[in-house]
């Protein structure tokens, strides 16, 4: 009886500690929301979400290109709530955790914070996050409905948004393009809203003079963009919903304009893989691309919308190892680079570091574009 009692009490301690992971395998029907390199030793990090990633309903952790012990794992949704799975993992290079189901309905998850002890001496192991969508598709609406609701327009964000009178920000990111106008819509609620604020990516602000009452399932007027086309960075707005529980989906499109599309033969052979807006009083920046885009042999840096000196260009592959080529370029708004060749056969890119200096900007911000053949 005695054996029994202290089996029992054991029960919940070894579901803790001894989650077996297991070989990562097929992941259909579940998205990578983001990922992080982490050194040797005893430490903790954080995988950060953006919100117009969706709703999920569990996550999964993989780790590559090391062995760790990964405990201490916390989740924190978008509506600030957090949970604290029961979870303790020792990885072993290329395998997963269970699926870790999330409490109640698809949530919007706005990080995961996580303590590991990594067995590496050297080097960095890769931890990546993944999230099964509510439903098991993407958050973005059909593509029947936005032929039908929206035609024309390219889905460039969500925000689910509370009850009560409140603000909130759909993120864009400059990788989007170029855009003349935008419709804002809404879905699973009712809402007012007012003082709708456009930041484009250089900087500059753009508040139409609109106030929309919103039923469920309808959008705003097309809103026309002054000037030229331009890159969004985020549309914030205030808003006061009629829900009482829930949430209200808050939509973002955005017209494209053909003209602003960069040239096929700008940059032969190349394509454009990342995008990062500076201001003008840091010197220091990072542009993360990531396994995703692919491998590449070169690559080639441009400037748009201001000018500035860049120097210590540093190239983080996918393994971890680092390359730094003699770059220190003055650039005028709308030049390049030299084309810039990789060490080796093609190889992934996680980030690429640099510092810089803009030598006429005092207010808004240049673009850097990243290229890669």
């Amino acid at each position: 009886m005695k054996t029994l009692r202290a089996l029992l009490f054991a029960l919940p301690l070894l579901a803790a500690i001894l989650v077996v992971p297991v070989r990562a395998d097929d992941d259909s029907g579940w998205e990578v929301l983001g990922k992080r390199q982490v050194d040797y030793a005893a430490d903790k990090d954080t995988i950060e979400v953006t919100a117009s990633e969706g709703v999920f309903t569990a996550i999964r952790i993989k780790v590559e290109d090391g062995n760790l012990e990964m405990h201490d794992i916390r989740v924190t949704f978008g509506n600030g709530d957090k949970f604290e799975p029961d979870v303790r993992v020792n990885f072993k290079e290329d395998t997963r955790s269970r699926d870790i189901d999330l409490p109640g309905e698809a949530r919007v998850i706005k990080k995961v914070e996580f303590k590991y002890d990594s067995k590496r001496r050297k080097g960095k192991a890769e931890v990546k996050l993944l999230g099964k969508n509510a439903g098991g598709g993407k958050a973005e609406p059909a593509k029947d409905d936005l032929g039908k609701r929206h035609a024309g327009f390219e889905h460039l964000g969500t925000r689910k948004v509370d009850f009560g009178a409140d603000k909130d920000t759909i993120e864009v990111t400059a990788s989007e393009g170029r855009f003349s106008a935008i419709v804002i819509d809404v879905d699973d609620g009712e809402l007012v809203m007012w003082n709708v604020k456009v930041t484009f990516g250089n900087g500059e602000d753009f508040s139409p003079d609109t106030r929309t009452d919103f039923k469920d399932g309808t959008r705003s007027r097309q809103i026309d963009l002054p000037g030229e086309a331009r890159v969004i960075k985020s549309v914030t707005f205030a808003y006061k919903s009629t829900l009482k529980e829930g949430r209200a989906t808050v939509q973002l499109f955005g017209k494209r304009a053909g003209a602003a599309e960069p040239a096929k033969d700008k940059h032969p052979g190349f394509k454009e893989i990342a995008t990062r807006s500076v201001d003008f009083a840091k010197d220091t920046d990072v542009i993360i691309v990531g396994e995703s885009k692919g491998k590449f042999s070169s690559l080639i840096v441009e400037v748009e919308d201001g000018d500035l000196t860049m120097s210590d260009f540093t190239i983080t592959f996918g393994n971890g190892k680092q390359h730094s080529p003699e770059l220190k370029a003055e650039f005028k708004e709308g030049s390049r680079s030299r084309q810039i060749d990789l060490p080796g056969e093609a190889r992934t890119i996680e980030r690429i570091a640099f510092k810089y200096r803009s030598t006429k900007l005092r207010e808004g911000k240049a673009e850097v574009k990243l290229w890669g053949k």
